[in-house]
């Protein structure tokens, strides 16, 4: 299994319990379909389990049965998916509208549940990333009937601006800094296999510069990532049981800092606040969060 069907396969047991979420998510995939009538709309899927997500989510949130074929088309083996519903072919058009404002069609900005299921909805659907053990590279390719402005804009919200690329296929959207893609994979609600890419990163960057690196450097900063690891994959369990949003408005908005810098140290993050708080009081706050993401488990 590559590294990419590992973060897929860890996605696909993410499980989403809002609906507005859900329903951002089954537009991450209907982006990239095809409206073949005024009531049916097709997807193709380069991979198996993207398809099964797919189907899964848009029976839940149109109340339609989906249907999936397994085809070969040159040399390739793929799954395309149909659904008829009114709702969700109107909405494949609007998504790919050229004025189309993702916004104001999903209200991406009131929910951050919302702007990481689209994420993932897309990835699902158009991305792939590399073993980190070898290079950093994650993109999206886009069918030409996409529009790639759209899809650059939502990422550039997030504060992750893609390069461009022209493909045989469409148009590939992409990151090569191991940062951007590291954020991106934890964005998209991938909290365990998060572990294996800073690990592998860490193991890469230490070998391109051992000259400067040492063992006590290198142990410092495996536990300050794992540490931020455990933190996102807690704040991502209390935001997938909708129990983020009952915590004090301090809890949260260190939870949000943090689930949007997973990079940054406690040094950093501290000076996110506004005003910037004590070290200590971070400290004290993101026990909190894992106090409550550790209750919100034991009641499940």
């Amino acid at each position: 299994m590559s590294f990419a069907d590992q973060v897929r396969r860890e996605l696909s047991e993410a499980v989403i319990k809002k609906s507005c979420c859900r329903r951002a998510l089954g537009a991450g995939f209907l982006i990239l379909a095809k409206r073949v009538s005024a009531s049916r709309s097709s997807l193709r899927c380069r991979w198996e389990i993207s398809a099964s997500v797919a189907a899964e989510v848009l029976e839940k949130t149109y109340a339609k049965k989906a249907e999936i074929l397994s085809t070969g088309d040159h040399g390739h083996r793929y799954w395309d998916l149909y659904i008829d519903s009114p709702a969700a072919a109107k909405l494949v058009s609007a998504l790919q509208a050229p004025d189309a404002d993702l916004d104001a069609l999903l209200h991406l900005s009131a929910c951050e549940g919302c702007r990481s299921a689209f994420l993932r909805g897309l990835f699902f659907a158009a991305g792939t990333v590399n073993d980190p053990k070898s290079s950093s590279h994650l993109e999206l390719l886009l069918p030409s009937f996409v529009p790639c402005d759209t899809v650059a804009l939502f990422l550039d919200s997030l504060g992750y601006p893609p390069k461009r690329i022209k493909r045989s296929a469409g148009v590939g959207l992409y990151y090569k800094d191991s940062t951007s893609v590291g954020d991106l994979i934890t964005l998209m609600g991938s909290h365990s296999i998060i572990f294996e890419f800073y690990n592998a990163r860490i193991a890469r960057d230490t070998r391109n510069n051992e000259n400067r690196a040492t063992n006590c450097v290198a142990k410092n900063i495996e536990q300050s990532i794992q540490a931020a690891a455990r933190q996102m994959e807690a704040i991502g369990r209390l935001m997938a049981s909708g129990k983020l949003d009952a915590l004090p408005e301090a809890l949260k908005v260190t939870a949000l800092l943090r689930y949007r810098n997973p990079d940054a140290s406690l040094d950093e993050l501290k000076e996110l606040h506004t005003p910037p708080i004590s070290k200590s009081g971070l400290n004290h706050r993101l026990q909190k969060l894992m106090d409550a993401a550790e209750q919100s488990k034991e009641s499940l």
